[in-house]
């Protein structure tokens, strides 16, 4: 059976903000490009991750009368963030998603850089392709 790799299965096009995005901007990005989470970067390098379930739980802070307005997205996001290398083998990225109990992997190259994103949407698609390999 061939080995299938991150960097195989990855999206390459990743949205990402900066950690002084306001989180009204960002609620803006995710709804306006139909994305279930935003890598939050410093210098390319992924410094948190905001997901639907942290839309959900900010969602419920609003509702209990948090002030939001004026906060930018680091006080929200989920940090520090999991990533992963592009070298990594699929079912072991696969187990570390399972592991950590995440959908959503930022890809890092050897500097620590962003350079890609692997979602479950990736993993069933990459492990589909080992079935048929």
């Amino acid at each position: 059976m061939k080995e299938v790799y991150v960097f195989e299965v990855m999206t390459e096009n990743v949205t990402t903000c900066a950690l002084d995005t306001p989180l009204k901007d960002v609620v803006k990005i995710l709804s306006s490009n139909r994305l279930s989470c935003l890598v939050i970067i410093d210098n390319d390098v992924p410094v948190g991750i905001i997901t639907e379930r942290d839309m959900v739980s900010i969602l419920a802070d609003m509702l209990n009368d948090v002030v939001w307005d004026n906060l930018s997205i680091d006080h929200f996001m989920t940090s520090p963030t999991y990533t992963i290398s592009s070298e990594v083998a699929l079912h072991e990225a696969v187990e570390f998603t399972k592991e950590k109990n995440i959908r959503h992997l930022p890809v890092v190259n050897e500097n620590n850089k962003l350079i890609g994103l692997l979602t479950q949407t990736n993993l069933v698609n990459g492990l589909s392709r080992i079935t048929y390999l």
